[in-house]
């Protein structure tokens, strides 16, 4: 993956480079010209969706404020409530503003909607499911058939919704809580008939609905670091946003044998690891911020631009019941599409806070996500520092005519010799991560792990630079998965340990010729239990968890089946026993459910997918994180255009990583690991120094504290503010940047006191 973008980034960058290094003594004048052109090309990339762009002047909003078929059902210091008894629409009323939110259309208003998209639009719930006839089939309350019985509650409301035509009736409760609209279908109150099965449910999905670009503002969606839709008449795209939150789940998906070539792949966009969605009317004056509380394993985010379907810029949850998968029936895998027959048990509740002024805006949502969390405790202060990550591949398999052998790469004993260099050069803060030290190399014998890799050293070459380590007090971590299982491997059992999909077929995957396995979600935590003896006997106190910390699926092996709500219980009391029993976690793109568990968040996105209908790239999950976790960008030694990529790290308070070797990467050139084109530490040693004196010297000054604001002075211009009154402006520009007296250098950054805009 690294290899591809590095590829696209070169493709990007090279024309600018070949300018800037030509000359021409008989055409100066024209060299200048174009060197003038293509810088201004590279200044017009910051208006991209990969950057932030200034918000838009303010404009005056319409607000349908007809309350005739309206009634008051809840009140307090925050918040009125409203609803329609009709369709169960809502209006909410924000005492603190006066703003009136609105969960369908307004009746005095013309728009282009046929019957369907307007009845969707105003109703409560939308569901879709099976008939009789097994035709998949829509309902909402607007139907002929369905009724609602309504009863004012003491903080809100709850209506029994029976679609008739359907046969499917359930129970909607919506109450106020403080500052929020909390919204609740009990999954024991869902009934289904002989004649209906129940696929998928939509609740309010036009609440905060714009259409086209009458209001200024932004749908917000978790995708990658986070991303912005801003409001416009007509989408870049003619598709929506639809985003499985934790990823699709592959107890469902057909499986496909990847035979392309690694150059041929795309990368796939960001998985959502937070449940999360938000919209903004007005940055600074009025937003709405949705966390799913329950239901959101099978919840899929879907977002329409306007342009899309209607001319109407909406977002919502989409929450699955019953999901389609393929059945095969015969061995050429010929066969049909068919639903699941069991219903997915799971409540739903939708927790939305009404943000205002200051907070109504993309980061008043990543701090209210962030108290959300730090009050359930789902997120705690950990050791927030500037340090750097070296990552180091210890052994590789590689293929032999008659049997596999380790490739050594980065012995043991290498890794304190590289540590004492750096410190000679102040690098003072830095901690390890050691990959491929288990037995047979980095995807040798997993899920197998012990013993140690004898090619690397001995034990006690191990325990010797462990201790050197704590002396030093240098975190070395030992990278390990507890879901991978390589085909060939030991350790497990490829008929009753593997994960299977509902039509019956293994959970099967490849990576570079390398083909590996999903274990059963049970025995990922039972291997663990079993191997917590040999990490202490090995003197192994912290580990780096991949895979299991960010996929989620559902398991139909017959004898350890699991639901994804099920597997994300396996999962935390698996990390919750490694922390516990072992020691300090570090996880890599963990889903938001692991947060509690990890001291340090490895290869956080510092980017969104770039679709087409994606405006803005924003640091949401960095602004959640910062001040509490430590994270750290993906490995350096794979951009392009490494001066941006450290400006963007200091924007982003995220710290830097390198991945290395002491061996050539091109030992590695028919191995799995293939794509590590570029780590001899000789070779990266400088720029580790270089970089890591760059964040202690901005995000040093920031330590602990978290970010209170984020200001776009103007196209490619940033200004973070933090908690401890520092404030960090980065110009990603061509050209100096002045802002009140103060001058920021081109493609560089500056660290002030907001009180007196000192250093």
């Amino acid at each position: 993956m690294y290899k591809k973008w590095a590829i696209l980034l070169i493709v990007l960058f090279f024309p600018i480079q070949v300018i800037a290094t030509s000359s021409s003594k008989e055409e100066p004048e024209t060299e200048v010209s174009e060197v003038q052109e293509e810088l201004s090309k590279q200044t017009l990339r910051f208006s991209s969706n990969q950057f932030t762009q200034p918000e838009k002047e303010s404009k005056s909003i319409e607000v349908d404020t007809a309350m005739a078929n309206f009634e008051q059902v809840a009140e307090n210091d925050t918040l009125e409530l409203y609803v329609n008894r009709d369709s169960l629409a809502l209006k909410i009323i924000d005492k603190r503003t006066g703003y009136i939110w609105n969960s369908g259309l307004a009746e005095n208003r013309e728009y282009k909607l046929n019957d369907k998209w307007r009845d969707m639009a105003n109703s409560a719930v939308t569901i879709t499911y099976i008939d009789d006839k097994n035709k998949e089939r829509d309902e909402n309350v607007f139907s002929k058939e369905t009724t609602t019985e309504l009863n004012v509650e003491e903080n809100g409301f709850s209506a029994v919704i029976d679609f008739k035509k359907a046969d499917i009736a359930l129970r909607l409760e919506v109450e106020l809580d403080g500052d929020d609209l909390v919204v609740h279908i009990p999954e024991s109150e869902i009934v289904e008939g002989e004649n209906g099965k129940l696929v998928s449910l939509r609740l309010y999905p036009f609440l905060g609905a714009v259409q086209g670009n009458e209001i200024n503002g932004y749908m917000f969606i978790p995708d990658g670091s986070g991303a912005l839709i801003r409001f416009d008449e007509n989408s870049r795209s003619n598709s929506p946003y639809k985003a499985s939150v934790y990823g699709n789940d592959e107890g469902f998906t057909r499986s496909v044998e990847d035979k392309m070539d690694t150059q041929d792949q795309i990368s796939p966009p960001h998985k959502i690891t937070m449940p999360v969605y938000g919209i903004v009317h007005e940055a600074k004056k009025n937003g709405l911020f949705t966390v799913l509380e329950n239901g959101s394993e099978y919840s899929e985010l879907i977002a329409y631009p306007s342009g899309v379907s209607t001319n109407f810029n909406w977002i919502t949850s989409d929450y699955h019941y019953r999901y389609q998968y393929f059945q095969p029936t015969s061995r050429s895998m010929s066969g049909y599409n068919t639903y699941q027959k069991d219903r997915n048990q799971f409540d739903i509740k939708e927790r939305t806070t009404f943000l205002v002024k200051e907070d109504a805006d993309y980061v008043g949502m990543a701090k209210s996500y962030q108290h959300y969390l730090v009050e359930s405790g789902k997120l705690s202060q950990r050791n927030d520092e500037v340090d750097v990550r070296l990552e180091f591949l210890g052994g590789e398999v590689k293929e032999g005519l008659l049997w596999d052998s380790v490739l050594k790469m980065t012995g043991i004993s290498d890794l304190p010799k590289y540590v004492r260099q750096l410190q000679q050069q102040n690098v003072e803060n830095m901690h390890i991560v050691y990959r491929g030290w288990t037995a047979g190399g980095l995807t040798g014998t997993l899920p197998e792990k012990f013993p140690i890799e004898k090619e690397l050293g001995s034990k006690a070459d191990f325990k010797d630079t462990i201790l050197e380590f704590k002396k030093k007090d240098i975190p070395l971590y030992f990278y390990t998965d507890y879901t991978k299982a390589y085909e060939g491997a030991g350790g497990f059992s490829g008929s009753t340990d593997v994960a299977r999909k509902k039509n019956g077929e293994t959970m099967k995957f490849s990576t570079f010729d390398r083909n590996y396995f999903y274990l059963s979600p049970k025995d990922s935590l039972e291997l663990a239990q079993k191997e917590i003896d040999d990490y202490k006997e090995n003197s192994i106190s912290n580990l780096a968890l991949d895979t299991s910390t960010n996929v989620l699926f559902s398991d139909f092996n017959s004898d350890k089946s699991a639901t994804r709500p099920e597997m994300v219980d396996f999962y935390t009391n698996m990390h919750e026993l490694l922390n516990k029993e072992v020691g300090s976690l570090s996880l890599y793109q963990p889903n938001d459910y692991l947060w509690s568990e990890m001291e340090r968040y490895l290869d956080i996105p510092m980017y969104s997918s770039n679709y087409s209908f994606v405006t803005d790239t924003v640091p949401f999950i960095q602004i959640v994180l910062k001040g509490y976790i430590p994270y750290y960008a993906p490995f350096s030694n794979f951009q392009f255009n490494r001066d941006e990529e450290v400006l963007r790290m200091v924007e982003y308070g995220a710290n830097p990583s390198f991945y290395l070797t002491t061996h050539s990467s091109q030992l590695l050139m028919n191995t799995p690991s293939k794509d590590l084109y570029t780590s001899e530490f000789d070779k990266w040693e400088d720029e580790i120094v270089r970089q890591y004196a760059i964040v202690q010297e901005s995000l040093g000054q920031v330590e602990g504290a978290t970010i209170n604001s984020r200001i776009i002075h103007e196209t490619g211009v940033v200004e973070v503010s933090y908690s401890n009154g520092k404030s960090i402006i980065v110009n990603y520009t061509n050209e100096p940047y002045v802002i009140d007296g103060i001058e920021v250098k081109a493609k560089w950054f500056k660290v002030i006191n907001k009180g007196d805009h000192s250093l």
